[in-house]
């Protein structure tokens, strides 16, 4: 089974080339682009299908389509799907176009198409002008909008990690990651493999750098890192509760750390937050992950685990980051998976040393019986300072419990005073 990342690779060695497959009469046009694509990679075929009518094609022969929604902002084709969109001809037909996707976020995608100056027959002679002057008919680097996509179908891919003999990482796609990983990003992000970049070869990595996300959004903190985004920046790791997602391989630079050195020598770990400002807190769930993956890396690039080696990002660039990521605690987790012991399971409630102040400033939080989500509710809790006794973990949430004992409130919609 190929891989999202297989087809990506496989239509930019394409570029500026005239696509065609045999089951296509007619050399140039968009649909024999993705027609060789599919042909290449899998028993399926679009025959002779217009681009308009490739959605229904796809899924007659049982690969997954998806229907575009303009109204869920959330809703957006991933690397290496086959988009599909109207575009009427100059004869009034709607013929449709396809391409296929390189990377895609919330604002548009990056894609490679042939044809992309669509059908015209001006001189009617029954041939594509593009095809004539040599312009339409070859494939080529796009950038899109969302306006006029109907959908997209896709492979069935598999991101499932390949092992491989070296202890402690494993080769996805050309790429190496920790066999902890649990994810992949299919998505291309910035790295020393990206276009231009110079003066980013690897040095003998022997630092960790450590981030926080500033979201509590792990996908919208990735979509950042795309190479479609324009930031310039990214991460070898996003690490969110139980989940481990690989994004740039360990032997690429990735740009995380505001410095180019540091970038060559380290590998950059980013967190998804629990909280938001100005705590950024992230649950105990990540930092067992994180935990794991650093004991991991540093194994096998024999680095001490120590506040030497692991490092906040704030230590390389002015930056507040990693927010409120407690890095002895993390160290410490870390040096006890390196032993070979478990991260100890964090208690059911503690009580802080001493109580608190939080302020809230929303009107609909709700107050619990218990410090869960599945809790019974007691009512809500109006703006203002309150103080807490104890706070646990439940469901993803850090808890606090009232000092009125009215009952325990989600800290995560509050501000530490």
């Amino acid at each position: 089974m190929t891989t999202a990342q297989e087809v990506v690779a496989y239509a930019k060695s394409k570029l500026n080339q005239k696509v065609t497959v045999p089951t296509n009469p007619y050399g140039g046009q968009c649909v024999a682009f993705i027609d060789h694509i599919v042909q290449h990679f899998s028993n399926k075929n679009l025959a002779y299908t217009n681009a308009i009518d490739c959605l229904k094609k796809a899924k007659s022969q049982g690969l997954e389509v998806i229907y575009n929604n303009p109204n869920d902002v959330n809703l957006i084709p991933k690397a290496g799907d086959f988009f599909v969109m109207s575009s009427v001809a100059s004869n009034g037909v709607d013929y449709g176009h396809i391409g296929v996707v390189v990377s895609a976020d919330t604002k548009g995608m990056t894609t490679l198409e042939q044809n992309i100056d669509g059908y015209s027959d001006k001189n009617r002679n029954g041939i594509n002008d593009q095809l004539e002057i040599g312009g339409g008919g070859y494939v080529r680097n796009n950038k899109r909008s969302y306006a006029g996509v109907t959908g997209w179908f896709r492979l069935p891919y598999d991101n499932k990690p390949k092992p491989t003999t070296s202890t402690g990482a494993i080769n996805h796609n050309g790429e190496i990651y920790s066999s902890l990983t649990t994810h992949f990003n299919p998505n291309v992000m910035y790295s020393s493999l990206s276009k231009g970049v110079t003066g980013y070869s690897r040095m003998k990595i022997d630092r960790i750098v450590i981030h926080h996300n500033m979201t509590t959004d792990k996908n919208i903190a990735m979509q950042t890192w795309y190479e479609s985004s324009k930031n310039w920046t990214s991460a070898h790791y996003e690490i969110a509760d139980n989940e481990i997602w690989g994004c740039v391989g360990e032997q690429h630079s990735a740009f995380h750390s505001g410095d180019s050195t540091m970038n060559r020598r380290s590998i950059g770990i980013e967190h998804v937050n629990s909280t938001w400002g100005p705590d950024w807190k992230i649950s105990e769930a990540t930092y067992k992950s994180s935990a794991k993956l650093i004991a991991d890396i540093c194994k096998r690039y024999n680095i001490p685990i120590d506040a030497k080696h692991i490092i906040p990002h704030k230590h390389v660039s002015a930056t507040e980051c990693p927010g409120g990521i407690d890095m002895a605690k993390l160290i410490k987790m870390a040096q006890e998976v390196s032993k070979g012991g478990t991260v100890a399971k964090p208690a059911t409630t503690q009580k802080p040393s001493g109580s608190f102040r939080v302020k809230v400033s929303v009107n609909d939080l709700n107050i619990r019986k218990s410090p869960s989500l599945k809790a019974g509710k007691k009512g809500f809790i109006k703006k203002g300072v309150y103080t807490i006794t104890e706070t646990t973990w439940v469901d993803g949430y850090e808890w606090g419990k009232l000092k009125s004992g009215a009952g325990w409130i989600a800290l995560k919609y509050t501000s530490r005073l």
